[in-house]
């Protein structure tokens, strides 16, 4: 905020300057203008029968080549004869002749930016001429003004003394506009430099690119370094200004960039590069015509209002932030049409040497506001993410703790309790011997307890197992290793380890099928899909197993589908939303020994295989179907 009161108390002092600049030193009292029919057919004394109109500062309302004859009276001296100096700008007019009758002839004199710049006799790189003015005479001058873009012209006739006080003012004047331009740049730079920035980078070169456009408008770059390159001047002083436009452009996307912009305004943003790209390489070719001026003229005037017809549509943008950008838009479209006024001829541009100027300056400061606001902005945006961040960072390390500790715990209960389980079968494969010298009715009993016995084992180390599997997922212990699998080899190995085999019903099409997996992995979760049918389907039902090869265009890749079909109550449905989560079970699963990891085992496999998984439920049954690539 400091330094943003430090640009406005510069942009006030700037504009107190411009009261020196006092038009009552200017010696015209008569302005006529006159637009030739055919563009150089006329000479002086064709000029001088001519009827001229009342002129202020317009040359032309349209971008066209035309030839225009300016008629100045100057005011006469109460006696004798003195010398004036007849100042014309702006510096990038591009050919002009004054005429001046002296002894009975009218002379002539040229200037403009297609002669050297040396012979610019105005100190600050306008046109100057000195001419004599007498009593008692009418004293007319003419100015033949041949230009193409330069809409407007201003023309003072001063005493030396008075011209050399006003040039000074408007040197004050122009000092400071530069001076605010440049600081605002400068700050750009810094907060650019900190930040890395994208808008910023783009706000600083559109102010050093409207600092030097200022500058070669002045006709200052064309007296430090172009004094005998004519083309030169031309040259940068048109890729100044399609650059600045490009510019401008860029920085109102940027603005939108990070807060929805429509599509619409991106292609008109793309669309405007585009065609000012075409007319950089015209210029370089030598050729800008009159298109390419009309162009540049319509997308400066649209350019504020393409911006306020998109801001509706930015709707991750926070209202006061809109509101701002709104209002800058706003402003600098305002700004932009009161550049326009002299052309319409509506007000006579004497602060400086070409109107536009202060507009720009107003601009530039108006954007200043609006890029330090979406700093600001952004600044709270990136605070919150980095606090968010931290967040997830503690959360992870926290939770990457507890999984530590998890598999601490898993791994001490896998040692401590798998031994004792391996004693217990072992014991129970004892007793089942022991049992040949019992009767029959005695070993019919005790055999019956010993398989209770040893199917309580077998469950218990199939829940630790599936911990160990679990534990292993968490800490990305699977990385898949792919091989040819003969399918239905490896899933009738699997089928007799279940508890139930006689129970499963298998379909493979085709019989002899090999498919590219990993074989752990698919042995993982069609172990674990068949263990689940089994367990929570209906006694003595069918559980059906269905695999088959799925290739649906000939080019695309083959996907192996298995299906596992089983019957279940009604109320032994699973949610068809929580049936993949971590530790669900339905309630009816609660009568059965588990640990609801199975099916979200069985899902992270599918997706570390690059597969899926899809339940499905319809009258009494249930089905699991696996798709693998």
């Amino acid at each position: 905020m400091r330094l943003l009161r430090t640009l406005l108390l510069f942009l006030l002092t700037g504009l107190s300057l411009s009261v020196y600049a006092n038009p009552d030193r200017d010696l015209i009292i008569e302005r006529g203008l006159f637009v030739e029919p055919a563009p150089g057919s006329l000479t002086i004394e064709q000029a001088l029968t001519q009827q001229y109109e009342p002129f202020a500062t317009v040359l032309n309302r349209e971008l066209r080549p035309t030839v225009r004859w300016l008629r100045l009276l100057v005011a006469a001296p109460k006696q004798g004869s003195e010398q004036v100096i007849l100042r014309i700008g702006p510096h990038y007019i591009g050919d002009i002749q004054l005429f001046e009758h002296q002894d009975g002839a009218w002379t002539s004199r040229s200037a403009g930016d297609r002669y050297p710049a040396s012979q610019h006799s105005c100190a600050d790189n306008l046109y100057c001429f000195p001419v004599t003015i007498k009593a008692n005479v009418d004293n007319y001058f003419y100015l033949r003004i041949d230009t193409t873009n330069g809409f407007f012209l201003i023309t003072r006739a001063m005493y030396p003394e008075a011209l050399s006080a006003f040039i000074v003012d408007q040197q004050r004047v122009f000092g400071a506009e530069s001076g605010v331009i440049l600081a605002i740049a400068l700050w750009a730079l810094f907060v650019f430099v900190r930040t890395r920035n994208r808008l910023v980078g783009v706000f600083f070169v559109s102010e050093v690119v409207t600092l030097l456009f200022n500058l070669s408008s002045s006709g200052l770059l064309a007296a430090m370094y172009f004094q005998q390159h004519v083309w030169l001047d031309n040259l940068t002083f048109n890729t100044l200004y399609v650059f600045r436009l490009m510019l401008s452009v860029l920085l109102t996307q940027e603005l939108l960039r990070n807060y929805g912009a429509p599509k619409w305004y991106d292609h008109y943003v793309k669309g405007a590069i585009a065609i000012l790209f075409v007319e950089l390489f015209a210029l370089k070719l030598g050729y800008l015509t009159i298109t390419a001026l009309n162009f540049n003229f319509l997308l400066l005037t649209l350019m504020p209002l393409m911006l306020l017809l998109a801001l509706p549509w930015c709707r991750q943008m926070p209202t006061s932030h809109r509101l701002l950008i709104g209002a800058g838009a706003l402003i600098m479209g305002g700004l932009l049409w009161v550049d326009i006024l002299p052309v319409l001829g509506w007000i006579r541009p004497e602060i400086v040497a070409a109107p536009g100027n202060w507009g720009g300056l107003v601009v530039a400061f108006a954007l200043s506001l609006m890029v330090n606001s979406d700093i600001s902005h952004r600044r709270v945006i990136y605070d919150r993410d980095m606090q968010a961040l931290q967040f997830l960072r503690a959360r992870n390390l926290m939770e990457s703790e507890q999984i530590k500790d998890r598999s601490m715990l898993i791994d001490m209960l896998t040692h401590e309790l798998k031994n004792p389980l391996a004693t217990m079968h072992m014991a129970a494969g004892s007793l089942r011997r022991s049992l040949s010298k019992l009767t029959f009715a005695q070993s019919n009993e005790s055999g019956e307890r010993i398989d209770s016995m040893v199917q309580a084992i077998n469950n218990m180390n199939t829940v630790i197992e599936r911990c160990v599997q679990v534990d292993q997922l968490d800490q990305k212990g699977f990385s898949p290793k792919f091989d040819d699998v003969e399918i239905n080899e490896l899933v009738g190995t699997l089928i007799t380890a279940q508890s139930e085999p006689n129970r499963i019903d298998l379909f493979i099409q085709p019989f002899s099928l090999i498919f590219r997996t990993d074989p752990n992995l698919f042995a993982i979760i069609l172990t674990n899909l068949l263990d689940n049918a089994l367990k929570y389907s209906e006694p003595n039902t069918r559980v059906v197993l269905e695999i088959k090869l799925h290739q649906p265009f000939s080019e695309s890749p083959a996907m192996l589908v298995l299906r596992v079909t089983n019957e279940v109550q009604e109320s032994g449905v699973p949610d068809s939303a929580s049936v993949f989560s971590r530790y669900y079970r339905g309630p009816y699963a609660y009568e059965k020994s588990g640990t609801g990891l199975g099916l979200y085992l069985v899902k992270s496999l599918c997706n570390i295989l690059g597969g899926s998984i899809h339940f499905e439920h319809k009258d009494s049954q249930v089905n699991f179907t696996v798709e693998l690539k």
